[in-house]
């Protein structure tokens, strides 16, 4: 009998492809301050695909999303361009329309620059990314039909993303500090 269940799962699954796009502000908790949140903006876009169950509204979605966003580091402007894929869990509430509650894990891969060096009191600084990176998805929204939904998601920074190192003129020591990044995001997805 679990059997036949299982085979009869997939037959009433609902699998939709869409675009899913939106616009990012990122924060970054640096412990130097050199990084001011309010300057942050980038944006998003890319194929996804969900996945609805038959079994009490849950569902998984999963996005291919290329990501730019923009930082100023001492007047510097810095644009970070990544290749990311969340993959959601997500409780579906309402039939044709309703909201949604979505979690799971996002991985991130740089496909940007990687070194990026700035000035600053006549001390040359360096901020590295790191090639890829791991965070955890927030998110809930609203859909208005089979085709149409529009959320945002809280990105929270598991591993880090990058380290700084800059050097005292005094001394010449250097120092590091690593860099992990968690921000909002809107989005809208359009399904076929």
């Amino acid at each position: 009998m679990a059997s036949a269940l299982l085979i009869a799962l997939p037959a009433r699954a609902q699998l939709k492809f869409g675009f899913k796009g939106g616009l990012n502000v990122t924060e970054m908790s640096f412990s130097e301050k050199v990084f001011d949140s309010s300057n942050r903006f980038g944006y998003f876009i890319g194929p996804t695909v969900k996945f609805n169950l038959p079994i009490g509204g849950l569902g998984i979605d999963i996005a291919g999303l290329y990501e730019t966003k923009t930082t100023k580091v001492n007047g510097k402007a810095i644009e970070q361009e990544n290749i990311i894929v969340p993959a959601n869990l997500r409780l579906n509430v309402g039939a044709g329309a309703g909201f949604y509650l979505a979690l799971g894990p996002q991985f991130a891969f740089n496909i940007g620059d990687d070194e990026f060096k700035w000035n600053k009191d006549g001390v040359e600084n360096t901020f590295q990314l790191k090639k890829s990176f791991l965070s955890v998805n927030l998110g809930a929204g609203i859909y208005f039909s089979k085709h149409l939904e529009v959320g945002f998601t809280y990105n929270i920074g598991v591993s880090t993303t990058g380290d700084a190192s800059w050097s005292d003129a005094r001394d010449a020591v250097l120092k590091e500090d690593d860099t992990k990044a968690k921000g909002w995001s809107v989005q809208a997805a359009l399904y076929f």
